[in-house]
Parts: structure tokens; sequence; C-alpha cells
């Protein structure tokens, strides 16, 4: 699986809190949807080496057995997995890292404290998140929804569009990924936006072929 979206030209900025974001972290992440893609291993056995994998259980009673899958396939094809919301279950399955929604996003500091092996990102939704503390000790931000999306978590936000995104690249100080509604149709209109990369789920999605 090949794919135009992983060609942005983003810097990573020097963070001035003592935490300096990772340079090494994957340009394209694909986010597990339960309801979108209910058998993320499918498309993770497709994804080409350096790329992301970021995978939200949101209640899944099978999340552990779902992990350890994700894992083994992350290891055999050069992968990175970071696990939404549960720092735990990142590291019983040896995760690389884990994704904090908006509303955890305070927990990101202890978690650097405790754990700084790992990779830390979250999600934003407005600029204002950039005033939480917790943002300095992340690697990355993922900030959505860049376009009109299908996302649940979308519902009733407006879209960044591409100036909200190049506000949000201008302060954020760590790397900032997009998320929501980017697709091969869309992609072209975020560069030189200072991206640093891309997450998405729908461009993942398997049906009679891959759209990727």
């Amino acid at each position: 699986m090949s794919s135009p979206l992983i060609h942005l030209n983003g810097h990573t900025p020097k963070s001035a809190y003592g935490h300096e974001p990772a340079s090494d972290l994957p340009p394209l992440f694909f986010f597990t949807d339960p309801e979108r893609t209910p058998h993320p291993e499918d498309v993770a056995s497709l994804l080409p080496a350096d790329c992301g994998i970021i995978y939200r259980s949101f209640g899944d009673k099978h999340a552990p057995a779902h992990a350890r899958v994700l894992k083994s396939i992350a290891q055999q094809r050069g992968l990175k997995l970071f696990i939404g919301n549960d720092v735990d279950l990142a590291l019983e399955v040896g995760a690389d890292g884990v994704h904090l929604s908006e509303r955890n996003l305070e927990a990101a500091t202890g978690i650097r404290r405790l754990h700084p092996q790992l990779y830390i990102t979250a999600a934003c939704h407005s600029l204002k998140t950039l005033d939480n503390d917790g943002i300095n000790a992340l690697d990355a931000v993922f900030i959505s929804p860049v376009f009109a999306s299908n996302s649940s978590s979308a519902n009733g936000i407006e879209p960044l569009g591409t100036k909200g995104v190049k506000a949000f690249c201008e302060l954020s100080p760590v790397p900032v990924y997009g998320l929501g509604g980017i697709g091969v149709d869309t992609v072209d209109a975020l560069m030189g936006t200072g991206l640093r990369g891309l997450g998405a789920v729908d461009a993942f999605m398997i049906e009679d072929e891959i759209r990727v």
C-alpha cells in the first residue's frame, strides 16, 4: 500500500520547557475506528513501513487482544503503534506510545515523567488547547477536523480549513499533524501549511479496492 499523503514539509519545533519533541515520528498515521474500520488488522497488514497506527478501543472489551495483534503486525512491518487513552494497555502490549484525547491532555505531564520511553501525542480541536501545560510534554498534536469529517467526534465542530491549520502550526510548541476529512482529493490544499504529517480513518477503509 502506497500513499500520496505522506509528503509534507513540516518542521519539528524545539520546546522551551525541558522536553524536545521526538523527531522520528511517522509522517502518516492510521486511526482505527470500531465502526468505520472494524477489522484494523486488515488495514495494518497493508501499511508500508514508517507509518503509525493509533488504536482507539472506545471501550471494546476485546481491546487487549486487538492491541496484541496490531503490535505483532507493527513489529513485522516496521510500524509504530500508539494506544488511545490507555497507558496500562500500551505498556502491557509493548506499544511505542499513547495518544490522548483533548480532555485527557493534562495527563501528558505525568506520563512523560513516569514513562519517558513512550511517545505521547494528543488531540486538539481549538487553539485555546495550546494553553494547557500538557502540550509541552507531547511529541505532537493532532488537530481536527481539518476538513468536514464523518467522525462522530467532529459533529458540531467547524472544520479548521487551511487558515486554521496554519495558525496552529505557527503557534504550537510541538509538531502538528492534521486529521479529519483528509484524503487524496484534499491533501494538496495542505501543502505549505506547516503540518508535520497526517492522520486518517476513511482514507484507509477497505471496500472493493484500497482507497489510500
